[in-house]
């Protein structure tokens, strides 16, 4: 059944569907917004197994085409202007909380785009492109020939003056690599490499790792030593 559920202490009302579900049973602090990797029911939810024992309030985002959230998430914005809009919305609803940003592949773009947009306390990237449709990414084989809203986040990156981002990025896909050293060079970004090609949060999945890996983003601890060694 669907559910119409306030956010927070604000007017915003929002009703989960399969393009948005909210979490909210955390006395916590800490508002954790997920961006889904790929169009999937989110019933799945993406990594929501492997959160199911972090404490915070969770809200999960699909934005039913893998189109890089250019065309927003269904019953919340058509846009990603108008996803943003909603979730400084939702920041300002969640004023006294950490508000953190995850999303692996074509989830990582509004993790860091919109997540640096409303001034998110840390981001978790995994694996993301910050310009859509170069040569070689994933997005231009989905967007080649769409209408891009947002397909370039060096201005926003380059004037992230709060943000704590980490990159996750697999060694061994050129074109990853490639995208992970220059979002190095913006301010308060870091980058981790790991042993796998693109699919860095299932090859931790498989190591046992990802639990662990997404319960140090939440708490705001070190994750480079939760993976030193695999």
């Amino acid at each position: 059944m669907t559910l119409q559920e306030p956010i927070g202490t604000q007017t915003i009302r929002i009703q989960n569907s399969d393009h948005l579900i909210f979490e909210q049973d955390s006395d916590r602090k800490k508002l954790l917004i997920v961006f889904a990797y790929i169009n999937q029911k989110l019933g799945t939810r993406s990594h929501s197994s492997f959160l199911r024992n972090v404490d915070c309030k969770k809200l999960f985002l699909n934005p039913g085409l893998n189109d890089w959230y250019q065309t927003g998430v269904p019953g919340v914005a058509s846009s990603y202007s108008g996803l943003l809009a909603f979730l400084q919305n939702v920041k300002s609803s969640f004023v006294d909380h950490e508000i953190l940003c995850l999303g692996h592949s074509m989830g990582g773009f509004p993790a860091l785009g919109i997540g640096v947009s409303i001034g998110a306390d840390r981001i978790l990237a995994s694996a993301p492109e910050f310009i859509l449709n170069t040569p070689d990414s994933l997005s231009i084989r989905h967007l080649e020939g769409k209408l891009i809203e947002c397909g370039d986040l060096t201005p926003v990156l380059s004037s992230n003056s709060k943000s704590m981002i980490t990159v996750v990025v697999g060694n061994q896909n050129a074109f990853d690599m490639r995208v992970a050293r220059r979002l190095g060079e913006f301010p308060h970004t870091r980058t981790i490499e790991l042993e796998t090609g693109h699919n860095t949060f299932p090859y931790l999945r498989d190591v046992g790792k990802l639990g662990a890996v997404l319960e140090a983003f939440v708490e705001g601890e070190a994750i480079r030593p939760v993976v030193e060694g695999i």
